[in-house]
């Protein structure tokens, strides 16, 4: 399990990566508002949820504010790195550790570590597929393509 975590870690990072090549290529005043917002609750939501699950939550993040780009790309660096450095320490019976933690409504809640790790990555897919809309509609040109299966060959 671990193997695969570090392998949806790595492939997270080269999917934003893909986004922040791109982005730049595009003039900041044409890049819609809500793909900039989406990636900084993106970042800031993955720096949560690690700190979560390593028993210091950081609630000064706040995963609605929008980051410059640049601070963004840093952030994303540092969060692959804490993930991997994480991932690689952990074991199986990390994985399994049921972690109780709340939500920004003080709503308690219970989930087991690796449901967490998967959350994250998907998350970030999720809200990566919401860029590619809004690019195609807004800017009426093709997005990157961060299919898992694009990683998967790219690193084959």
């Amino acid at each position: 399990m671990k193997e695969h975590f570090i392998r949806l870690y790595t492939y997270n990072h080269w999917a934003n990566f893909q986004y922040f090549n791109f982005l730049k290529t595009i003039p900041a005043q044409q890049i819609p508002e809500r793909i900039h917002l989406l990636a900084s609750h993106v970042l800031t939501a993955q720096k949560l949820w690690l700190t979560r699950i390593q028993g210091n939550p950081d609630l000064s993040i706040h995963i609605w504010q929008t980051l410059p780009w640049e601070t963004l790309e840093n952030l994303a660096v540092e969060n692959t790195h804490n993930w991997l450095t994480y991932l690689q320490n952990a074991d199986q019976a990390e994985f399994d550790r049921i972690m109780a933690y709340e939500n920004f409504q003080k709503i308690h809640y219970e989930s087991i570590v690796s449901d967490i790790i998967i959350q994250c990555v998907n998350h970030a897919t999720y809200h990566r597929a919401q860029y590619a809309v809004l690019i195609r509609q807004q800017l009426v040109i093709t997005p990157p393509n961060t299919d898992f299966i694009t990683f998967a060959r790219e690193i084959a």
